[in-house]
This record gives structure tokens, sequence and C-alpha cells, in this order.
């Protein structure tokens, strides 16, 4: 009997943890087994624990007699969230965490909304001088004030400061990832380099500003002390109007001017010696953004690219470096291009598939503003290295299915020769649900599928994949995805664009 009551027992600590229900007749199904998770060690159960957000990781106390002791002695990986009318019930509720958690505290999110910002950075100077944050590892700080951007559109940022809380600054040397985000430059980084300049940030591999007021010469301080930074994103800066990429250990750069009423927004970004950058990520709203690249040996994602950018602008504005060394004038290291293009032009798609030739997806967001092109080139084409042998993915954002789009995406239909997938995003079911459906049955008639180069290649109609060109910003530092791109991936909880 009591045999039978330590089966029942286990069945039921399995149960929790891995949230599978026991047979009623006590055998065992397939894939169903002991539970070998709580065998774990402590550290490594409380490792698990500090990576789950705050609530999740405060439920894995009902688990069983195992687990309940683990979470007020795990690493905490606190998510606050405030708003103006619960302000004083979350704060009191995280002051009460920090004062009975028995463990440090290894990631700090606060998301405040609301206008009245000028307590918030008093609260949170006080919660980072708890003893529980010693070893912070994690901070994250993004101010969602909706209605800022009304209140403050004639006001100078100056007149409305909120500068970063010295204890946070005392705490930048020990982080390994950071985020400043603001709406309208609310944010003030300090404006001398002596603070800049003293720090060395041996650990920080992620950084992310946007929307914050940094001097140029704190910028470069902060980037120069940044030794083993392998991500960044800077996006709608203040105050730094450009500044140079010199980094052994970026893999990933993301850059955007963002919109404002100053005259010192980032204007310039040259990347002059990054001989690990893989992935360049760039805002296709950016029309007054100059980024040169001249030294970037591994880069292999690009984009996206504003409208009216030609073969020649990559070749004298954005490739110069690379482009210079390269007797053929091509550049075979890029596999992902994002780009947009106003009206859809087969000859800008032959410029581009044949500057890139090792070009494997292929990413265009379509637009029809600008006058149709007179064509230079006529089917049947020479051969095109990219359309040979490497295209696999083609995907046509905002595809209206008009003649002209039809024209242009035949194009890749009867040259792209390994074509896998061929995706048609469109964007107008904003206001006809009703006739989505009939519209994507029309389309494979209109394309003439069944004539195409690659007969393998496969078709994907849909409303509700891609919107626009935006690049995720937790897509660009997740440094395990090829394609951050590619939005079947997408599992963002809070969708941030560059």
């Amino acid at each position: 009997m009591a045999t039978r009551r330590a089966k029942k027992r286990k069945w039921h600590e399995a149960e929790l943890v891995a949230g599978v229900r026991p047979p009623a007749s006590g055998k065992r199904e397939v894939g169903e087994g002991p539970d070998l998770i709580s065998n774990l060690p402590d550290g490594v159960l409380c490792d698990i624990i500090s990576l789950l957000p705050t609530e999740d990781g405060a439920r894995t106390q009902i688990l069983s007699t195992r687990w309940r002791p683990l979470f007020r002695s795990a690493p905490l990986n606190l998510d606050v969230e405030l708003r103006r009318k619960d302000e004083p019930a979350s704060s009191g509720l995280v002051s009460r965490i920090l004062a009975e958690h028995q463990a440090r505290c290894r990631r700090l999110a606060l998301i405040w909304h609301g206008y009245e910002s000028d307590h918030v950075f008093p609260l949170l100077n006080g919660w980072l001088e708890s003893p529980a944050f010693k070893g912070l590892s994690e901070f994250d700080l993004w101010l969602k004030q909706e209605e800022i951007c009304q209140k403050l559109r004639f006001v100078p940022t100056w007149e409305v400061p909120y500068g970063l809380p010295l204890s946070l600054l005392r705490l930048l040397p020990k982080l390994r990832i950071l985020s400043i985000k603001c709406t309208c430059y609310v944010i003030h980084f300090p404006s001398t380099t002596t603070l800049a300049g003293d720090l060395h940030f041996h650990e920080l591999k992620q950084l992310t500003l946007k929307g914050v007021v940094v001097s140029e010469g704190f910028l470069h301080g902060l980037l120069a002390g940044c030794t083993v930074l392998e991500s960044l994103v800077l996006s709608g800066l203040e105050g730094a109007c450009g500044f140079r990429i010199n980094s052994s250990t970026l893999r990933r750069l993301g850059v955007s001017s963002g919109f404002g009423w100053t005259d010192e927004l980032l204007r310039e970004v040259i990347v002059e010696d990054a001989p690990v950058l893989e992935k360049l990520f760039l805002c296709g709203r950016d029309h007054n953004l100059s980024v040169r690249v001249l030294y970037a040996p591994k880069l292999d994602f690009l984009g996206s690219l504003p409208e009216g950018f030609t073969k020649g602008k990559l070749e004298t504005n954005v490739l110069q470096g690379i482009v210079a060394v390269n007797l053929m004038n091509v550049v075979r290291t890029v596999k992902v291009l994002v780009l947009r293009m106003s009206p859809p032009s087969v000859d800008d798609a032959i410029d581009f598939v044949t500057f890139f030739p090792c070009l494997e997806k292929l990413y265009i967001l379509l637009f029809r503003d600008g006058a149709s092109k007179r064509a230079r080139n006529h089917f049947p084409l020479g051969y095109i290295e990219c359309l040979e042998l490497h295209l696999k993915k083609v995907v046509l954002i905002n595809y209206h299915g008009s003649p002209r789009d039809v024209h242009f995406a035949r194009f890749f239909l009867l040259n792209a020769k390994v074509l896998e997938l061929m995706e048609f995003a469109t964007r107008k079911s904003e206001g006809r649900k009703k006739c989505i459906s009939e519209w994507i049955a029309s389309q494979p008639m209109k394309l003439q599928l069944d004539n195409r180069a690659s007969q393998g290649a496969q078709f994907n109609f849909t409303d509700a994949s891609y919107y626009d060109d935006g690049i995720h910003i937790g897509h660009i530092h997740d440094l395990t995805v090829s394609d951050p791109f590619d939005r079947s991936l997408c599992r963002c909880r809070d969708i941030d664009v560059l």
C-alpha cells in the first residue's frame, strides 16, 4: 500500500512539472516517465527559474515540495509595468519583493506608462540602491508616454530633462544587457565625457538606446568602453549627429535617425572596422541618414533600404569600402536583403540581384507612389548567378495584385530557377475582411503559377504575416536567428521596432 501511494505521489508531481496527467488506469503511456527535472541540483533549478518571467517563476512554488523553496533563493527576474492609476500599489509590491527575496536580482525590466515621470526616477533610484541589485546584469527601461509627444511638441527638450539615476550609472560597468527606450527625448545621459571615459564596460554584450538625448562625446566614450559588445541598436538619438564603429566583437548593428523636431538627430554612421559584423539593420523610412561601410567582410544581412535606392547609391554611399576593393563590383557575402521599391521595377530588381550575386532571400515592400519606369531589360534574360543558383525565397509585401504587381512578380517566377518559396503579403484586408478570401483565390490564375522556372516552388498568399519592413529590436539582438526578418519565427511579447 505504501509503495502504491508513493507511486501516485510521484505521478502527481510529474503531472505538475511536465503538464501531463497520468492515466486513471495507473499504466504509463508512451512518452511518460519519472520526474527527472526535479532531480537536478538546486543551482541548476534556480538558474531555470531565473530565466522565467516574474509571475511564472513565482508559480513554480506550487509544483511540489521540491520546488517550493527554490524561488526565494533563485536570482530574481523582475518585470514591472507601472501606470499612473496603479503606480502606488505596484511600486509597493516591488519594494516588498525586494525586501523578502533572499537572492540578488539578475534582471530588471521597467515599463512606465504616463506623462508625469519626475517621480519615476527617484522611485527607480531607491530600488537600485537596494543590496539586491548589486549583481544586476540586465536592465531594461522603457518609457511609453502616450501623450507626451503632443504636450512637448513645441517645448525644447531641456525644459523637461530626466537624468538617469546615479545608482544606475554606478551599475553600468557590471551590466551585460542595457536597454533604455523613451518617447520624445525626455531621458538625458550625462552631458560630459568624464563619466564615460572613466567607465569600462567589459561585460556589456547588448546595448539599446532609443529616443534618448546623448552627446557625441559621451556616446563615443560609451562605445569605446564596450570591449565585448555583440549587438548594438541606436535609434532616434538627439545630440549625437554621427558616430563611427570600430569593434572586433560587434556582430549586429541597427541604426535609425528617428523622427523629431530638432536638427540634432543622428545623420551619419560610418562602419570603419567591423571584422565580424554580420547584420546591418536600417530603417526604410530614413532618407536623411547616411550610412557607410568601409570594412565588414562577413556582412550577410542588409536592410531595409529606402525607396529610390539604386545600385549606384549602394556603390557610392553604403558599401563604399567593400566595393572599392572588389574588382567585380559585387558583394558576395550578403545573403538576405530587405528593401523598399516605388514603383515595382524589374530593372531595379535585376540591378540588385546582379549586385548581390549570392542573395538567397529577398524581401521587397512595394509602394506605388512613383511613376512607372520604362523597361531597359526584356525577357529572356542572360545568365544571372543569383537567379540561376541562389535565390530561394522572395517575399512581396503590400502586394495588391495589380497588373504592375503581377508583371513584377512574374519576373521572379520565370527566372528564379532554384526558388523554394514565394510569399505574397497583402494589406488589402483593411476594411475588406469579406473580400480577402476571394482576392486570394483569384491570384494563382493571374500569376499563371503553372508556368514557372522552379517547378518545386511553393506559394503563400496571406494578409497576416508581413505588414511593413520594420525590424523588431528583439530580433536584432537574438544571435541565434540567421534571418531576423522572417516573421514566422517571431515570438515577441512586446513589439518595438527599430
